[in-house]
């Protein structure tokens, strides 16, 4: 793994709790508030990395992240959807994998009952299957009461070389960080 795509997949979990969208008070919030959050972070993620964030570029590509002196060179392409991703519909990793020799590596955000995980990785590792560039996956994992999420962790895997890893495992929400734990565990590296 390069030290771009190392630190970019820290910035982004780092990231995800700042201006949180929701407080543990809150009601569920919508998927239209999720969609700008993640945005926001990618924009932050961009502006930490000497980069620029250009939002619904090209094929209609959620967000593509490029360095501004190389206007040609991608660092990142990046899809995100609300729909659980073992959904058939959900087609953002099919349009990443046929732009992915394009940017450096590509992205894709998403959601998944835990139930699910393991169809959703295994259906990814088929797509991203002989692919030249990495793929980083963030998901984000739930369970359902009634017809509102709630969310549990923010899960990072990187695809590379016919393979994936899980790189770090989070809680999905800022109040669930136990910081104690959260601040001696230590790495598998």
């Amino acid at each position: 793994m390069k030290r771009i795509e190392r630190d970019f997949i820290c910035l982004f979990n780092s990231l995800w709790y700042q201006d949180f969208p929701v407080t543990e008070n809150d009601p569920p919030v919508n998927r239209s508030n999720w969609t700008i959050h993640i945005g926001l972070v990618i924009r932050q993620c961009a502006k930490l990395l000497g980069a620029r964030a250009f939002f619904e570029q090209g094929n209609r590509t959620d967000a593509v992240i490029r360095y501004p002196e190389e206007p040609q060179q991608i660092l990142t392409n990046v899809e995100w959807e609300w729909t659980a991703a073992h959904q058939p519909r959900v087609n953002e990793l099919d349009k990443l994998r046929e732009e992915s020799d394009i940017p450096y590596f590509s992205t894709f955000i998403s959601y998944s009952k835990k139930e699910h995980l393991a169809e959703v990785l295994q259906r990814a590792k088929t797509i991203w299957e002989y692919a030249e560039k990495p793929l980083i996956f963030f998901i984000v994992t739930y369970s359902m009461n009634g017809r509102n999420r709630y969310f549990e962790e923010l899960q990072t895997y990187f695809f590379s070389n016919n393979r994936f890893k899980k790189i770090r495992s989070q809680p999905a929400l800022p109040w669930m960080v136990r910081r104690s734990k959260y601040n001696n565990t230590v790495d598998a590296d």
